[in-house]
């Protein structure tokens, strides 16, 4: 038998020495009743420390969101006023960030200027090339001319074709250079804008784990500033004490170690049964049940009506190794007899459980042995 609802794991954030010890092993216990007095003088929690490391989270918090929003750098007044040291660490750590990103953007922005003026450079030249191509090519056409009416030399003739093709073969090698310059200026644009977003990502990775430690210290503070020296752990839930691992007073519990657990009370409970591979296939979700207490006589007090509510996709296997479907019965009620209270049924008793597959009359029972002699009758083994 356990319970539908979850049991609670009692511990203690900050731990400490066991002062009092208030339940054990199977008690009863309602919300809000104390359960064990912690002496936390030894444990470190010093609530001026914590302040301390508060205030320095709050100021490195302030300057992440600079620099993570590009904005003016402003500290809290409050935790600015308390820890004057600390302000003016944050500000030369931000001035020293803002100098690498300066410094690195400065390099870009140079080399921004030196492709753009490459660019410039190559455009003029093509330019330049392109009109003395046409320069020389009307020339050329003149020439020929003329050397057909034998009026110039064909040598200066020859060396206006030359010309032509040498102006020819510079303009063919300018051309593709022009878009691998432009090409050159984007990749150092788009490496600038990279270098502020990555500045501002790396800022905002920062933060978020700061506004966690941020939160993690400010609940130790408040931990620190309500309970002083002492902790009176209470029980959250109404329920039975359960696997207290301290018994004696003095012990030392260590921070976040499992004390005892509650099992909540006054809830439904539901069992997890085990069904053999065999029945499998006439069990399934929905099927009522009648679960048996073992504690109680089934003849005398009778047992629980319920319902199967899960079975489980795949087998598992007990301590022997023997397979088994899991199957959760849900019961109507957790307690047996007219009234709450006078048979209690609590988690961890043993039961057991009959699902209802169907119904049969006597006389099916009384020839079933006759038809299965009759079906076997004619086969050979």
């Amino acid at each position: 038998m356990v319970p539908q609802g979850k049991v609670k794991v009692i511990q203690h954030l900050e731990g400490g020495f066991i002062e009092k010890l208030y339940v054990a092993d199977g008690d009863t216990v309602k919300e809000g009743d104390p359960l064990l007095q912690l002496n936390l003088a030894s444990t470190g929690s010093n609530k001026e420390e914590l302040q301390v490391r508060l205030d320095s989270m709050l100021l490195v918090r302030a300057r992440l969101l600079a620099e993570a929003e590009a904005t003016e750098l402003a500290f809290p007044k409050e935790v600015a006023g308390r820890q004057p040291t600390l302000v003016s660490s944050q500000r030369q750590a931000y001035d020293a960030r803002q100098r690498e990103l300066n410094s690195q953007m400065t390099v870009l922005k140079e080399q921004v200027k030196q492709k753009e003026s490459e660019v410039q450079e190559l455009s003029a030249r093509i330019k330049a090339t392109t009109r003395n191509h046409k320069l020389a090519t009307e020339r050329l056409k003149m020439s020929k001319s003329l050397l057909s009416e034998g009026l110039t030399a064909k040598m200066a003739h020859l060396e206006l074709e030359a010309q032509v093709e040498s102006l020819d073969g510079e303009m063919k090698s300018l051309a593709p250079q022009v878009p691998k310059a432009r090409a050159a200026v984007a990749e150092v644009k788009q490496r600038l804008e990279e270098t502020n977003i990555k500045f501002s990502r790396e800022a905002r990775e920062e933060l978020g784990k700061t506004e966690q430690e941020i939160a993690r210290v400010q609940e130790l503070l408040t931990r620190a500033t309500e309970v002083g020296s002492r902790s009176e752990i209470k029980s959250p839930i109404n329920g039975i004490v359960k696997n207290l691992k301290f018994t004696t007073i003095g012990g030392v519990v260590r921070p976040g170690d499992p004390i005892m657990e509650i099992v909540p009370t006054g809830e439904q409970l539901v069992i997890q049964s085990q069904l053999s591979p065999t029945d499998r296939g006439y069990v399934t979700e929905g099927q009522s049940a009648m679960v048996k207490i073992s504690t109680y006589d089934f003849a005398r007090y009778g047992g629980l009506n319920g319902t199967v509510i899960q079975v489980a996709p795949d087998t598992s296997q007990d301590e022997k190794g023997n397979p088994f479907f899991r199957v959760i019965v849900q019961t109507d009620k957790n307690y047996l007899g007219e009234s709450e209270g006078s048979l209690p049924i609590v988690p961890g008793m043993q039961a057991t459980v009959e699902i209802h597959t169907g119904k049969k009359s006597v006389m099916e029972y009384l020839i079933k042995p006759v038809l299965k002699l009759k079906e076997e009758a004619f086969r050979e083994r």
